[in-house]
């Protein structure tokens, strides 16, 4: 097993950062082989039979810049990648972050982010927003980008709000299931760290962030682990049978097949043209 290369100096800067600014980088605990192996694992992921498949909960898709919609996610991911668990569970990555959080950590879930260029960002979110369920503190739940390629402000590299993960943000119409209203904070404090691949990016719970469109000529990849801190060993099953669960209930993520139905309905009154109107009685 590979050890931390970060040194307790720099730990404690990190670990500093973390809570008064709500995120911080790692720069290079991870190889340039580490990277380059993670990459063509990526690529076999994106390939896997299937994907495209509008009813697939594992995928999800994202419009480019021209209006298309492209598969974007996998969610989760580590359950189809060994070779993915092994990097989030990676002690290289893990003592350090254990030492930041000031406890022992448990993975809660874990999704390879694409990006690709021209693929759009997102809106402005606290995942803390997303995660009340678990009844856990705020301050025990971090995410990780690991970084496969550059990111950065041109590729649509994550832009943080430091100082404001000390509570959840109001929404616009407060409603308390709903993002916070941009209005809330000051964007001219807004930070997109400059990362390169094999960096890991640590961010806390409540720390407002967004995304712009990745203009580069590079993919903006992230594995993007979520760690909470507990000896719950099972954390990582608890969320994601409620996810799947969730995900149908509330039909999130079925864009083209909603789009599909509906062609089958208009196709249905094309073809069947005015009707006549029948007194039905009840049989």
């Amino acid at each position: 097993m590979k050890s931390s290369n970060i040194t307790t100096q720099q730990i404690l800067i990190a670990e500093n950062e973390y809570w008064s600014k709500g995120y911080t980088v790692l720069k290079g605990i991870f190889s340039p082989e580490d990277v380059a192996s993670w990459r063509k694992e990526c690529q076999r992921l994106w390939t896997l039979p299937g994907l495209l498949d509008d009813l697939n909960l594992r995928s999800e898709f994202r419009r480019n810049t021209s209006g298309t919609c492209i598969v974007d996610r996998l969610d989760p991911v580590v359950d189809i990648s060994p070779m993915l668990l092994d990097a989030v569970l990676d002690a290289r990555l893990l003592d350090p972050l254990e030492k930041i959080l000031r406890g022992p950590l448990s993975l809660l879930k874990c999704k390879l982010i694409r990006k690709s260029p021209n693929t759009g960002g997102y809106a402005q979110h606290q995942d803390f927003l997303y995660w009340r369920w678990l009844d856990m503190s705020a301050d025990s739940l971090c995410s990780v980008g690991i970084t496969l390629y550059p990111s950065n402000e041109e590729s649509g590299g994550i832009e943080f709000f430091p100082g404001y993960h000390k509570a959840l943000l109001p929404s616009a119409d407060g409603n308390p299931n709903a993002d916070f209203n941009i209005e809330q904070i000051d964007v001219s404090t807004g930070e997109t760290p400059e990362l390169e691949p094999g960096d890991a990016l640590i961010f806390h719970a409540l720390t407002p962030h967004r995304s712009g469109p990745n203009l580069s000529s590079h993919p903006r990849t992230l594995l993007l682990p979520s760690y909470a801190v507990t000896q719950q060993v099972d954390l990582y099953a608890k969320y994601y049978m409620r996810e799947v669960a969730r995900r149908c209930n509330e039909f999130v993520g079925f864009e083209n097949y909603e789009m599909a139905l509906k062609a089958v309905s208009d196709r249905h009154v094309a073809r069947l043209g005015p009707r006549k109107q029948w007194n039905l009685k009840p049989r």
